[in-house]
């Protein structure tokens, strides 16, 4: 009959091995997405994919039995960093003004990268053929950001900040303002990045239009705002 410290060694072995897994599982999931966005989703390889993982097409298709699940996947990686980068930025006693400029940095930084302009784009091409891929892009993304933005601005509302109007709709016309024009034409190739010279002037504007229509108080905070990503940068590379 095992010992009890035969059962703890046992039960740490079978922990490490589940930690060794996740990473190895997180190493893949980064090395599709780089295939996925560099080649689209059909011209993506498996054994591409493996390859370069150094590991085999039975490891990938144990976890994940489609290529359709492996990209979300990859999806559901990519925007959960995305995610825990921009919520950062809505602390609530900081002045509004100087939060929604924070925020809209951050928010900025990441949907004109490189890699995020490639992922919509194969999310919007293969989105009619697997509807999941749309909406999974959807839930993890523009729902959920909207959503905690909608949380910061209803509490907002609630110390008299700003009107107490719908913040899911508050929240949309914030984002719209921000990410409409640059996000689309980016997508379409037209401009390389639209605002990556004057992104200051851009976001500080943005604010100041929202809050003209739903702020109760001046606007005072000082608008700084860097790092908005040309056409070749890529996305800030994540740890596992």
């Amino acid at each position: 009959m095992p010992t009890l410290k035969t059962r703890n060694a046992a039960r740490e072995k079978d922990q490490s091995h589940s930690r060794i897994g996740d990473d190895r599982i997180a190493e893949l999931l980064d090395v599709a997405g780089e295939e996925f966005i560099a080649h689209g989703f059909e011209g993506a390889s498996i054994t591409e994919i493996a390859k370069r993982a150094n590991s085999s097409k039975p490891t990938f298709y144990s976890r994940f039995p489609t290529k359709e699940k492996l990209f979300i996947a990859v999806l559901e990686r990519r925007m959960n960093r995305i995610f825990s980068e921009v919520s950062t930025a809505l602390p609530m006693d900081p002045p509004i003004e100087q939060t929604l400029n924070e925020y809209g940095c951050r928010l900025l930084n990441l949907a004109l990268s490189q890699d995020q302009i490639a992922l919509f784009r194969v999310v919007s091409m293969e989105s009619p053929r697997f509807p999941a891929l749309g909406e999974r892009f959807y839930e993890l993304g523009p729902k959920r950001g909207h959503a905690f933005l909608s949380g910061y601005l209803e509490e907002q509302a609630r110390r008299g900040r700003v009107m107490k109007e719908d913040p899911a709709l508050m929240a949309e016309h914030f984002t719209s303002l921000l990410t409409g024009g640059p996000v689309r034409w980016l997508v379409l190739g037209l401009q390389r990045n639209p605002i990556a010279k004057d992104a200051q002037r851009h976001i500080g504007a943005a604010v100041k239009v929202f809050l003209r229509a739903y702020g109760l108080n001046n606007l005072n905070a000082e608008n700084r705002c860097v790092t908005i990503p040309s056409a070749e940068t890529r996305s800030p590379q994540q740890s596992s």
